[in-house]
């Protein structure tokens, strides 16, 4: 959820297609298939601890993009034009993002209050395609005869994966032992949320935030297929149930927490229902580095 957004402007670069052009053009970049260009720019440019900043969406174009599951950007430059250096200060958020439904956004500092355009901002896409390496892709046939159980799978073993389906009574059951761990936690971290909020009514609010949606977690119906999760090196991207022919079985949601995720649905599953595991593997991973030049900020 974003607070307080700023102006909004869409349309900032123009997609090139052709590879010679693609160097020559502000905020543009071409490289092995993949095509990157600055998208919405939001430029929150305040004095103001909270909300100041720069974000940047990207739009990916091109045939492995097309192939791809999700994506994510490696950050390892941005500069405006005035030298600033305009790098996050804590290392951002990397997780994949799917694509065609998660955007991908850059959260870059404050440019210089002279700037007018951002000079370079270079990385690499990583694009998940699991259709090239069948070990990406991690079939649990008859998921809902193992409640309460631990699967037992080779391939996730190999990418040091374990899983385990929890039955919604059993989960609830848990919800006490989770809560007093979860405070544990809270008071362990309060004096540094307080640092980063700025006082201690701020402090407790958020708390109070992550604490309701911690409740939430709690609250599973009947239908809903709970996961219990350790995976480490975070291989495991993706998560859905499948019917016997592959179909997709269309969910109301799902949240995650910790170890925790939750698929929820509005049936029961059929007793032939699959859990079908999207797993990071080398194969299975396309880099592309980028560049954006000349990027003109709002």
């Amino acid at each position: 959820m974003r607070m307080f957004p700023g102006p909004r402007f869409s349309g900032v670069s123009a997609l090139i297609w052709g590879i010679g052009l693609a160097g020559l053009i502000p905020g543009v970049s071409t490289a092995q298939g993949v095509r990157v260009s600055a998208a919405t720019i939001e430029d929150r440019r305040t004095t103001g601890r909270f909300f100041a900043g720069l974000e940047i969406e990207l739009k990916l174009t091109g045939d492995d993009v097309a192939d791809a599951n999700s994506a994510r950007i490696i950050l390892k430059k941005a500069v405006d034009e005035t030298g600033r250096d305009i790098l996050p200060e804590q290392k951002p958020d990397d997780d994949f993002r799917s694509v065609g439904s998660s955007p991908l956004k850059l959260a870059l500092k404050n440019p210089a209050r002279g700037a007018a355009a951002v000079k370079e901002i270079a990385g690499e896409v990583q694009l998940f395609v699991p259709s090239r390496d069948p070990a990406a892709v991690v079939i649990v046939d008859r998921v809902v005869s193992r409640m309460d159980k631990s699967i037992d799978s080779p391939a996730l073993k190999a990418q040091k994966i374990a899983l385990r389906v929890v039955s919604p009574k059993a989960h609830r059951a848990a919800a006490k032992k989770r809560d007093a761990e979860f405070e544990k936690e809270m008071e362990k971290h309060k004096d540094e949320m307080k640092k980063e909020a700025g006082d201690e009514k701020t402090a407790e609010a958020l708390i109070a935030l992550v604490k309701g949606f911690s409740g939430m977690m709690n609250e599973v119906g009947e239908n809903d297929l709970i996961l219990e999760i350790e995976d480490e090196q975070k291989k495991l991207l993706d998560v859905s149930v499948v019917g016997p022919k592959g179909e997709t079985i269309d969910t109301r949601g799902s949240m995650s927490s910790g170890s925790l995720r939750i698929l929820q649905f509005g049936e029961k599953l059929p007793a032939d229902a699959k859990l079908k595991l999207l797993l990071q593997t080398r194969k299975s991973i396309i880099t592309s580095p980028f560049t954006l030049a000349n990027v003109p900020l709002p």
